[in-house]
């Protein structure tokens, strides 16, 4: 007895996949990616988390710059610097945020200041564009007695 030819054909000898496998490779090409997507955005994030901390850090060391180069600097035509308590109660007469930064000014370089001074919206909050991505701002507290330099405070909205 001879097969018909229009039976079917052995399932071995045809090639191609079937309807099931490509469904299992595109859930696995699609779980696949979404982890890449993931790991892409958690580098982007961890950038800016790098980028908050040297700005905090830029900032702490511009602070500290602004009091050691008020401390030697003379009071009108005084022949004696500036005293710690002198340069603290200007500090702390700027009462905001933005204010202190404007103090210290000088002691950033032009770029950075202008750009997290531009991001600076509200005046108690100093933002830039990293801190804004990690929903995060610098803070210039009071400068209290107890302490040795005025410190910069790096916070989570």
């Amino acid at each position: 007895m001879h097969a018909c030819p229009c039976a079917r054909r052995d399932r071995a000898s045809v090639s191609g996949f079937t309807f099931v496998e490509a469904l299992v490779t595109i859930a696995i090409l699609g779980i696949m990616a979404s982890i890449l997507i993931g790991a892409f955005s958690s580098v982007s994030t961890d950038a800016s988390r790098t980028i908050a901390r040297q700005q905090q850090a830029a900032i702490q060391s511009a602070l500290n710059a602004w009091v050691n180069g008020d401390s030697n600097r003379m009071v009108g035509t005084s022949t004696k610097p500036k005293t710690i308590e002198e340069i603290r109660t200007a500090y702390n007469a700027a009462l905001t945020s933005k204010a202190r930064l404007a103090l210290i000014s000088g002691y950033l370089d032009a770029d950075t200041f202008t750009h997290i001074n531009d991001s600076t919206l509200n005046s108690g909050k100093i933002k830039s564009d990293a801190l804004n991505i990690i929903k995060s701002y610098i803070m210039l507290p009071d400068w209290t007695t107890t302490d040795g330099y005025p410190k910069v405070q790096l916070k989570t909205d």
